[in-house]
């Protein structure tokens, strides 16, 4: 792995592995309290996702959200493929 890439798959990472966990804590441990805990733990991780690729690009990183607003909520969720798995495994475990 190139390790320019290890330092933000670790952020992204963390945070996909910290929303959920935080959220089973907080939110009751029904059907509903994991779906919740699911999707609130998605639109967090996606967010914080968007933020982590506005923060790699720097300096350049208002020129392109102003010629292209979505394209770091599309990186994001293109990132989906390290985060999603690990939202989904820690949001639906509970009692740990």
């Amino acid at each position: 792995m190139d390790l320019s890439l290890a330092g933000p798959v670790a952020v992204l990472a963390a945070i996909a592995w910290a929303v959920p966990w935080g959220l089973s804590h907080v939110l009751p441990p029904t059907g509903r309290g994991v779906l919740a805990t699911l999707a609130l733990s998605i639109l967090l991780v996606g967010l914080a996702g968007a933020w982590v690729f506005a923060w790699l690009y720097g300096d350049a990183a208002e020129v392109v959200r102003a010629a292209a607003p979505w394209h770091f909520a599309s990186l994001s969720a293109k990132a989906a493929i390290i985060w999603g798995p690990i939202v989904v495994l820690t949001a639906t475990r509970r009692g740990a």
